[in-house]
């Protein structure tokens, strides 16, 4: 997706008005994916740039006044079909996603939300052509195993969680993924050799019953994250650590 052309572009453009706000942004692009961003107070002013430079890799916009948003949008769309843009929704009732979808957004990100988030958003957009380091606390990778039998053990466990088939389908792709996310696509293609459907909540139900199982054989060690929008993320949290991340979508 970002071949030499696009690299050799600025890499993320931020449009947010607060200076605040646009060391936030610029903290996190540097920790994710080591770039240092360009910041613009105002949509006009970026899109002026944009006009004399080109499109850059990633536009991320965050203004709680969006006027003059959507042209920002059309205008770094119109120029390139590689970069990704997203936008900030900070209204009450997300109610300019569509216009800015519409205008050529890939994503709408709706507030509050965590750097962990917007991290897995740009993974789940870029795919492997974004360098993405995930912003969270200190943890591992679980070392869990699974039998034949759909039988869960850990290397210091007495007694084995006993799993269903599907249970232990996930389980499975969530161990093989060596912490990194699961979409509901890929596990949908895996156990059901479909493609996943928008809004088909199968995937949470079952994740819902293997965290109540985790937590009964192992306490809060083993951790099955929701990431919204995204998919799930199997880890193992640090003898001494405390858990602080939200599991649910």
């Amino acid at each position: 997706m970002f071949g030499s052309d696009a690299m050799r572009r600025q890499n993320v453009i931020i449009v947010a008005e607060e200076g605040a706000k646009q060391g936030q942004l610029s903290d996190f692009f540097r920790a994710c994916c080591g770039w240092e961003p360009l910041p613009f107070a105002t949509a006009i002013e970026a899109e002026q740039y944009i006009l004399l430079h080109g499109t850059p890799c990633i536009l991320l916009i965050s203004l709680a006044d969006a006027e003059g948003a959507a042209d920002l949008i059309r205008t770094a769309r119109v120029s390139t079909k590689e970069s990704l843009i997203f936008f900030v929704d900070s209204t009450p009732d997300g109610e300019l996603a569509a216009e800015m979808i519409l205008a050529g957004a890939d994503d709408v990100i709706r507030q509050p939300y965590s750097q962990r988030e917007l991290a897995a958003r740009l993974w789940l957009r870029a795919g492997n052509s974004l360098p993405i380091s995930f912003p969270s606390e200190e943890k591992r990778v679980a070392r869990l195993k699974i039998d034949e039998e759909n039988r869960l053990t850990g290397p210091d466990a007495v007694e084995a969680v006993q799993l269903t088939p599907t249970e232990g389908e996930i389980m499975i792709e969530l161990i093989r993924s060596g912490g990194r996310i699961v979409t509901r696509d890929a596990l949908s293609r895996r156990i059901d050799n479909c493609m996943w459907v928008y809004g088909d909540r199968k995937f949470d139900v079952h994740i819902t019953k293997i965290r109540k199982k985790l937590r009964d054989a192992f306490g809060e060690r083993y951790v099955v994250e929701t990431v919204r929008s995204a998919g799930y993320s199997f880890y193992e949290i640090p003898v001494g650590k405390s858990r602080s991340l939200t599991t649910s979508d």
